[in-house]
């Protein structure tokens, strides 16, 4: 059963010996789990979704879904797509072409799909690291990865001990809290080169990282 913010809420009552103590709200406790949440998501883009939408011919702008923080990959009709830089947009003054979408690239946040779509209801995936939800009720799932549910009770933890002026136990909480930020900022890196093959730096060239798209032909220009 998915974990929600009650859950976290009587957790962190419970650790703290303060079940049924008004000092220390609802309202009060779940913005703290937003604000946690939050800090996961900048830091470590823990969040992930997946959004779905259909073509429409001729349109190739697509607005980001709610909440996106960044572009995992697009699929058009269940193709992976190319991110290319906006300078390799084939578009001009005088020229749009049109046909199936083979790659995209992001501006001010809308998604631009190269060649335009020429049909209309292929299917589109987005699939995003997001900012969560605003947290409007205690019956609200928690957001983030369940592996972090202890690091949000340790985050609330600390803030009830602040407020109570228990300045030692919030240094407890608080340090714990900023280990657990920055694991997450280290499987952030793992997570962005999940998806990139492996390679040996090449003593010559001085790089370890892998020909990308943006080097090679696309269109039949050189990116």
């Amino acid at each position: 059963m998915a974990l929600t913010v009650s859950d976290i809420q009587t957790r962190a009552r419970e650790r703290y010996n303060a079940e049924g103590d008004t000092f220390f709200s609802d309202q009060m406790l779940r913005a703290l789990i937003f604000s946690a949440q939050d800090e996961l998501a900048k830091e470590g883009w823990v969040i992930e979704n997946t959004y779905q939408t259909d073509s429409t011919a001729d349109t190739r702008t697509l607005t980001y879904p709610e909440n996106t923080l960044a572009i995992k990959e697009v699929r058009y009709d269940y193709d992976k797509l190319w991110k290319l830089p906006l300078r390799r947009d084939p578009k001009t003054s005088t020229s749009d072409p049109t046909g199936t979408p083979r790659a995209y690239a992001v501006w001010d946040d809308n998604i631009i799909l190269y060649p335009t779509p020429d049909t209309t209801g292929d299917v589109i995936q987005i699939r995003t690291y997001s900012y969560p939800q605003d947290i409007c009720s205690n019956t609200d799932p928690i957001q983030v990865p369940q592996e972090y549910r202890d690091d949000l009770i340790d985050y609330v933890l600390a803030h009830m001990a602040i407020k109570d002026q228990n300045i030692p136990l919030y240094n407890t909480y608080i340090a714990q809290w900023r280990l657990t930020v920055l694991k997450a900022k280290e499987q952030r890196k793992r997570r962005l080169r999940a998806d990139r093959p492996a390679r040996v730096k090449d003593e010559y060239f001085g790089s370890d990282v892998p020909v990308s798209l943006d080097e090679v032909y696309f269109y039949g220009f050189t990116v």
